[in-house]
């Protein structure tokens, strides 16, 4: 026998059904959408902030290139001398590799000469490593083609281990043209 539903329970099915097909409608169309655009926007106030700070940088380049050319007297310089330093530490690296020894610390250092024609670059090193290791690394070191040369060499051992600590004063003499 069919029961037959009152006026209000009528209601309040089609009610439930109508939020049921509302929330599945909202959660697979509208719901991604908002959150895209969310995110759009979001975005776009990022980028706007940046190409606000980029747009007073370009106002004040000018400014900022007579300061740079203040603090630097020869740019070309500074870029060589970076490439030396970068080339040495460079080296370094590889041959502490190749001898199998842990670099710990580099703190390179530059001194101009008086005649400003050459330029000393002294590299602080601090490793970890073998006693043949050691060796080995400053044979090559000595025998490199860049003409890296130890002022100074400490060796201390770690107790309880057959590992020393190392700490390297090295320089490299180039010139400046």
């Amino acid at each position: 026998m069919p029961r037959i539903f009152t006026k209000r329970e009528k209601l309040i099915l089609y009610f439930t059904v109508g939020l049921i097909i509302f929330s599945v409608i909202y959660s697979i169309f509208i719901a991604p959408v908002v959150s895209r655009n969310n995110t759009l926007n979001r975005e776009i106030k990022i980028t706007r902030l940046k190409l606000n700070k980029y747009l007073k940088l370009q106002s004040q380049k000018a400014i900022i290139q007579g300061k740079y050319s203040k603090l630097s007297t020869n740019p070309d310089l500074s870029s060589k001398q970076s490439d030396t330093m970068m080339a040495s530490l460079s080296e370094l690296e590889n041959l502490a590799k190749n001898a199998n020894i842990r670099i710990i610390d580099i703190r390179p250092q530059t001194n101009l000469e008086a005649s400003s024609l050459m330029r000393e670059v002294t590299i602080d090193l601090k490793a970890d490593g073998e006693f043949e290791g050691y060796l080995k690394f400053i044979y090559d070191l000595e025998n490199s083609l860049s003409l890296l040369r130890i002022k100074r060499l400490q060796l201390s051992s770690k107790p309880n281990s057959q590992f020393l600590e190392a700490s390297f004063s090295i320089s490299r003499i180039s010139n400046l043209e």
